[in-house]
């Protein structure tokens, strides 16, 4: 699809029983105003006046619970905003159309620790979370940043724009040679590919080698068995 529909969805609590306070549904083009990254904007602006949300692209029955996603119409993932330069590096090379949103970890708190949101619209909304846990999984090991956050694998990850000094807040689409990623196709494309992206997650414990011992013949010897 050329200009594809999303949804947000706001809630004020990251917990499963949370309800949706408000949801937002526009194309990512408009001959008007009312793309969804106006909508966004504006909806930042409101809630650095009246309070923050936590936000989806998703769409969900009623509860923040797998059970009542009705279907996901982007990829979010969220990195320390001390990581941009990279970040933004390891962007350029990035072949899909993809949101650049400004955010923070928490609401309602005096100094939130900053973040930014990489939101991949998608061609076709998906319904499985399991393809949404796979898609945000390969493209997190093709972006190749580690330290984002722990859950954004989640169908379910919710996220808080920053709200602070935002008179202008920073949301920028970066569309110019890139295509709207299709989760079929890419779920295919990619079908066989192993990935262990969640050891780029903040927090993750790196992989320890397992211990080895020095064998009479000369060979490194593992010691729950083998040989190398």
């Amino acid at each position: 699809m050329d200009n594809p529909t999303l949804t947000i969805s706001l809630f004020k609590l990251r917990t499963r029983r949370a309800l949706v306070k408000h949801s937002y549904t526009a194309a990512v083009y408009s001959d008007t105003l009312e793309s969804m990254g106006h909508a966004i904007a504006e909806e930042i602006k409101h809630q650095a006046q009246h309070g923050g949300f936590y936000w989806s692209f998703a769409r969900y029955k009623r509860n923040h619970l797998k059970a009542d996603i009705q279907e996901m119409t982007a990829i979010m993932l969220e990195y320390p905003y001390a990581c941009r330069a990279a970040l933004m590096a390891a962007l350029d090379e990035c072949p899909y159309v993809h949101y650049v949103i400004h955010a923070q970890d928490e609401i309602n708190t005096k100094r939130p620790e900053e973040r930014l949101v990489i939101a991949f619209p998608l061609a076709e909304p998906i319904t499985n979370p399991r393809d949404y846990t796979r898609i945000a999984a390969l493209l997190s090991e093709q972006l190749g940043i580690s330290d984002h956050t722990r859950g954004d694998f989640s169908s379910t990850f919710l996220f808080a724009p920053f709200v602070g000094v935002c008179s202008t807040p920073k949301v920028v689409l970066n569309d110019l040679d890139r295509e709207f990623l299709d989760p079929a196709s890419f779920i295919e494309e990619h079908r066989g590919t192993w990935t262990d992206a969640s050891a780029l997650q903040f927090g993750a414990i790196p992989v320890q080698p397992e211990p080895t011992e020095l064998h009479d013949s000369g060979l490194f010897v593992f010691k729950n068995g083998g040989a190398l």
